[in-house]
């Protein structure tokens, strides 16, 4: 099994594929995910089809992005391109392509296993790169997850277009501009997520009693606002301050759990209040439900995801050797106020793991058993041996 990351800052695609090509001489890959800036449209077929002709790989799949992630540097704004490629003998590496019109049509968990060619007693996983202009990734996740249960999901979708037909979606040699591209994995490799949200939980945990749609009206039987108010006086200076600024709600997403830690939560933005003393999330929220207020600032986004990097390194009982992520357009300097934050984490705490990603608009990963779609997150799939 192994791995390899190419970022090339060319600014001309001939020059790009010139550099990337060089460093992969020799190589046979079984895979290759490219991730690429806008600089090298807006035709990106005459980008990727002498990338894909040049670095021999079986199967290709990739997208465009507003920032490109090396194996140690986070491009934003300029030209950039990387190139992750795999060897894994035995994996079973199929491409697929998904649009709007299929997952209108897809009836049954059977649509799913002719179009991405494994089935669940495959154990498959898989990585994912919607457009986010022309396909409703949230049924798309839905019916993954109702057909592939328990199958890790994760992926990022293509960022720096303003309207649909913009971004690139890369498989093997064609380049579309709608649905979306995928990688479906089987075989003898170990597939993990580690999915950091950038937050920290402030308060307690309440119940929800009374709510409709996604206005929550008691927590706890007394009044949402009411609760909120008594959190936000009882938090320290500082937190009081990013409360007021930067406050979302978590939601608990397995109920059977005795104690709720960071990563047990799914964060969704607070919208503001409504009817005077209830409270708006962007999520449905039911009654019954646990939920807990969160903030997130740099210091806990950071902290965050090497607690939660470490924790999974731990488990697997070996450091990963490779890995792809996909991190929130709004972290990079944006959140942090300096570069390669997120790639330098991970590169401390697993530096022989290869990785490459992008800056997405939207980030795709499980939290528990059910795969979200989520904003501000570092999502990373990472590759070990079984």
């Amino acid at each position: 099994m192994e791995f390899v990351s190419i970022l090339s800052t060319a600014p001309q695609a001939d020059a790009a594929v010139r550099e990337i090509s060089d460093a992969l001489a020799g190589r046979s890959l079984d895979v290759a995910v490219v991730f690429a800036s806008h600089h090298y449209g807006p035709d990106f077929t005459r980008f990727i089809e002498p990338l894909r002709e040049k670095i021999a790989a079986r199967n290709l799949i990739g997208c465009t992005g507003a920032g490109i992630i090396g194996p140690n540097r986070e491009v934003e704004g300029g030209p950039a391109v990387s190139v992750w490629g795999a060897r894994w003998p035995g994996v079973r590496a199929l491409p697929f392509c998904v649009d709007q019109d299929d997952i209108s049509r897809f009836e049954t968990p059977e649509d799913w296993y002719e179009r991405v060619g494994m089935r669940p007693e495959d154990n498959p996983g898989f990585i994912i790169l919607p457009d986010p202009f022309s396909i409703d990734i949230e049924s798309c996740l839905n019916q993954m997850d109702e057909s592939f249960g328990g199958a890790t999901i994760v992926g990022g979708l293509a960022s720096g277009a303003n309207a649909e037909g913009q971004n690139g979606l890369f498989m093997n040699e064609q380049t579309l501009r709608k649905g979306l591209v995928g990688l479906a994995l089987s075989g003898p490799v170990r597939i993990s997520s580690v999915v950091s949200q950038g937050c920290r939980p402030v308060g307690k945990p309440f119940v929800v009693t009374k709510a409709e749609q996604n206005v929550i009206a008691e927590l706890g039987g007394r009044p949402a606002l009411q609760v909120l108010q008594e959190v936000y006086h009882e938090s320290a200076p500082g937190d009081r301050g990013l409360i007021e600024k930067a406050l979302h709600i978590g939601r608990v997403v397995d109920e059977r759990l005795e104690k709720f830690r960071p990563g047990d939560f799914i964060i969704r933005n607070l919208m503001g209040v409504v009817k005077d003393q209830c409270i708006a999330v962007a999520a449905i929220i039911r009654p019954g439900q646990t939920v807990q207020f969160h903030v997130r600032d740099p210091k806990s986004a950071g902290a965050e995801l090497q607690s939660l990097l470490a924790g999974k390194i731990a488990e697997l009982g070996t450091s990963p050797r490779g890995g792809l992520l996909f991190s929130c357009n709004g972290r990079g300097t944006h959140l942090f106020g300096k570069p390669n934050h997120d790639i330098g984490v991970i590169n401390g705490a697993a530096g022989d793991c290869q990785v490459a990603g992008f800056f997405a608009a939207g980030e795709i990963g499980p939290v528990g058993r059910r795969t979200f779609i989520h904003g501000f997150t570092s999502s990373l799939v990472i590759f070990s041996e079984p």
